[in-house]
């Protein structure tokens, strides 16, 4: 038998070669992925360990789980101004643990979850996949505090997996975006963004080999947006206030729209790629460091800002469904926030959402041959892509070090001080007043007590916010009530703050016990004052804290 005859056919030889390579790259990618992600879970277990839960966070939390059923939390919901998926999610967990820990592990899961989705399917470099798992919004503002906002996150993620995969799962695309839809209003303008993106590229693919007929556009493209119709329909007649309802969300009017105002609007996009916060004897959570304070501040702010777009657009270029997703998306959000709802950083980084999203779509597939500028553009600006994708990816890890390390020295919040203040000095039972009716709340969420809102007349573990209170009449609601549960009470707790403070009548028969020195990085100060009754056979001095107070060491002091 000669060589010639014994040698198996070209190619065959090297096969066993090249599937080991394949399976060595596939194994040191899954130890990559399991390494980051483990260093992932453990940053964001840590921070969330020390995080004091914020008013925002520990109101759904109780309207979750103190609502009887579904019914009870659709109606409590209704004043939130967020679809229900979130508080159905805390719901459940609250049937397992109703402790504050369930809800932030659920968090801590989730935002591991949407870290796994970006590590095993991201279409980015390894140093890409890292600076965007340690930026600012997947390890610290949708990781660490408690809120749907990362849920949403990892939700148009699952979606671009979806719609991206070699075997386009269109289902479970359809899924994602519902369940998006259906996070947070913000939520629900990314799915309907992502929604007409993934429609555009179905009817108008780059293969064309792929591109549906015009029966199947006409059927299909009219189901989808059918579909899309009811899932809006459904998300607005959950997230539509009551008409008691204290915030209605009203549009500016062009009379109040100042030139500031609309110079400003294209600094969210800056603001949402360079998360640092303001430092003023600490760090300032979602106080932005480059807030111009002048019109030539401003000026440079518009500039950079300008040039961040068009980075953008540079980047999102390289295929249309990118395109079309960055541009809408980003136009959309600039002009909500900058004519509907200022919001803050929690809200602006949906902008770094769509920012990322763009990228994954952009990178997802062969570049977009059709139209021939956009290919032409595409070819020029290649070599700068993926530098500049990278290069915005670096500030917002920057940011992550800058909060966690804040939120690991200083309290986040002071809710948790004021309620070990309480539990010391015996006032734990004792009925507690609310003057600012989110600040109390949250002190009687980690107390498991309801709260009386003097003004509604009602005790509840959470916020519903019906009606316009108003200071002056909640003080001296407050004051009535007090006068009234003195008479069967031989102590009454009122948690006001310094910036809204009890009447003076309240004052002058109570004892401020407690305020919350320095600023937390929420900047939520608190101030506690105890009424008392005079002493009597029923409300004998020595069975209640005598003045002054026992101190309590605190739990995560300023440094």
């Amino acid at each position: 038998m000669t060589s010639e005859t014994s040698a198996p056919p070209a190619g065959m030889a090297y096969a066993p070669a090249e599937r080991e390579v394949e399976r060595w790259a596939d194994t040191a990618s899954r130890r990559f992925e399991v390494l980051v992600l483990v260093l992932f879970a453990a940053l964001i277990s840590v921070v969330s360990a020390f995080h004091e839960p914020w008013k925002d966070e520990t109101q759904a939390w109780r309207l979750a789980i103190d609502s009887d059923g579904l019914l009870a939390l659709y109606r409590n919901a209704r004043y939130e101004g967020h679809p229900l998926l979130w508080h159905l999610l805390l719901q459940l967990v609250g049937h397992i643990s109703r402790s504050w820990w369930a809800a932030a592990i659920l968090h801590v899961v989730i935002a591991c979850v949407g870290a796994w989705l970006v590590l095993r399917y991201a279409p980015f470099s390894r140093l890409q996949k890292v600076l965007l798992v340690f930026g600012y919004y997947s390890a610290y503002e949708y990781a660490v505090v408690v809120r749907p906002y990362g849920l949403g996150m990892m939700l148009a993620f699952a979606a671009c997996i979806a719609w991206t995969a070699s075997r386009r799962r269109v289902g479970w695309s359809i899924a994602s975006l519902a369940l998006l839809a259906n996070t947070t209003f913000i939520g629900t303008l990314l799915a309907m963004t992502m929604a007409l993106a993934f429609a555009i590229d179905w009817a108008w693919p780059d293969d064309a080999a792929r591109r549906p007929s015009k029966r199947a556009i006409l059927f299909g493209g009219g189901g989808a947006f059918v579909s899309a119709v009811l899932v809006l329909l459904i998300t607005i007649a959950q997230v539509k206030p009551p008409a008691d309802a204290a915030y209605v969300g009203e549009a500016k009017s062009a009379a109040t729209i100042s030139q500031w105002d609309v110079a400003s609007i294209p600094a969210y996009e800056l603001r949402a790629l360079v998360p640092l916060a303001r430092f003023d004897g600490g760090v300032q959570w979602s106080r932005w460091l480059f807030l111009p304070p002048t019109t030539a501040a401003l000026a440079v702010v518009l500039a950079v800002s300008l040039l961040a777009l068009a980075v953008g657009c540079l980047i999102a270029a390289r295929r249309r469904v990118a395109l079309v997703c960055y541009l809408v998306g980003t136009t959309g959000y600039l002009l909500f926030f900058g004519l509907f709802l200022p919001g803050t950083l929690h809200h602006h980084g949906y902008l770094f959402v769509v920012w990322v999203v763009a990228a994954w779509l952009a990178w997802a597939g062969a570049p977009s041959e059709r139209p021939g500028i956009l290919a032409e553009l595409s070819r020029r600006a290649d070599r700068w892509r993926a530098p500049l994708f990278t290069s915005s990816l670096v500030i917002p890890a920057a940011a992550t070090i800058q909060m966690s390390v804040a939120d690991l020295r200083m309290p986040f919040a002071d809710a948790r001080r004021v309620a070990e203040v309480i539990r010391a000095n015996g006032l734990d039972r004792a009925p507690l007043i609310a003057i600012l009716r989110s600040d109390a709340q949250a002190v009687g969420a980690l107390l498991d007590r309801e709260v009386i809102f003097p003004v509604e007349g009602k005790s509840r573990t959470f916020v519903v916010w019906a009606g316009n209170t108003g200071y002056e009449r909640t003080i001296r609601a407050a004051d009535s009530a007090v006068t009234a549960l003195l008479t069967r009470e031989c102590r009454v707790v009122v948690i006001s703050a310094p910036s809204g403070d009890v009447a003076p009548t309240t004052a002058a028969r109570a004892q401020a016990i407690y305020t919350t020195p320095g600023l937390p990085l929420s900047a939520d100060r608190y101030r506690v004052w105890v009424a008392s009754s005079p002493d009597t056979v029923r409300c004998p001095a020595g069975r209640y804290p005598s003045s002054p107070p026992r101190p309590v060491p605190p739990s995560n002091p300023t440094p």
